[in-house]
C-alpha cells in the first residue's frame, strides 16, 4: 500500500492529516464553547482555554505539515463537472487550507504580547508551560509590535472562528455528501476509504 496520493484516492498520510485536523477543529470549539456556555468555576475557564490554546498550536503545527504534504503529491483526479464547479471547487479547498493557517495564527498573535509580557502562559496539554513568546525581530523591523496586532488579530480570529469557519465546513460537508448522494460517484471514498 502507498502511502502517498494516487490518481484514484487519498493516501493513508494524507487522510490522516484530512481527519486529524478535522478532529482537532472540532475538539477546539468544543474547548471554547464548553468556556462560553458552561464554565462556571476558574479552574473550568482555565482547563477549557489551556486546551483550546494547546489544540490550536497542534493545529498550526499540524496543518503546516499538511500543506508540505500536499505540495509533494498529486491529487486523485477530480469527478467530472463544469467549468464553473471545478472552480468552485477549487476555492473552497484554497479557501479551507487558509483558514486552517489564519486561525491558530490570528489566535496566537492575539494573546501574543500578553504571554509576551509574563502575563500568562499556555500549559500544553498540562504536560510543560509555554511561557515566554519573545518580540519578533521581523516585527520590529517594520516598525510594528506584537501588542498593535492583538486587537486586528482577536477580531479576525473571532469573526473567522464565528461565521466564516463554519461556512467553509458547511460547505464541504455538503459538497462531500452531494457528490455521494445526487452524483453518486467516488469523490467520498477517496478520503473515508480504507484501500489507497
Amino acid at each position: 500500500m502507498s502511502l502517498k496520493n494516487t490518481a484514484a484516492a487519498y493516501g493513508p498520510i494524507a487522510k490522516w492529516f484530512h481527519w486529524s485536523t478535522a478532529v482537532l477543529f472540532l475538539a477546539s470549539y468544543c474547548a471554547i464553547y464548553y468556556r462560553e456556555w458552561f464554565a462556571e468555576s476558574e479552574f473550568e475557564n482555565w482547563i477549557s482555554i489551556q486546551l483550546h490554546l494547546s489544540i490550536g498550536i497542534t493545529l498550526a503545527v499540524l496543518v503546516t505539515l499538511r500543506i508540505i504534504w500536499r505540495l509533494l503529491n498529486c491529487s486523485p483526479e477530480r469527478q467530472s463537472a463544469v467549468r464553473l464547479q471545478q472552480i468552485a471547487v477549487q476555492t473552497g479547498h484554497y479557501a479551507l487550507y487558509a483558514i486552517m493557517f489564519i486561525m491558530p495564527i490570528s489566535g496566537y498573535l492575539s494573546i501574543a504580547s500578553y504571554l509576551s509580557s509574563g502575563g500568562g502562559r499556555i500549559t500544553y496539554f498540562l504536560l510543560f508551560d509555554i511561557t515566554h513568546f519573545p518580540d519578533f525581530h521581523l516585527f520590529n523591523f517594520f516598525g510594528v509590535s506584537l501588542e498593535a496586532l492583538e486587537d486586528p488579530a482577536e477580531l479576525i480570529h473571532s469573526y473567522l472562528g464565528a461565521w466564516v469557519v463554519w461556512l467553509l465546513i458547511l460547505g464541504h460537508v455538503l459538497a462531500a455528501l452531494y457528490h455521494h448522494f445526487i452524483k453518486r460517484d467516488k469523490t467520498i471514498h477517496k478520503m473515508t476509504s480504507l484501500n489507497s
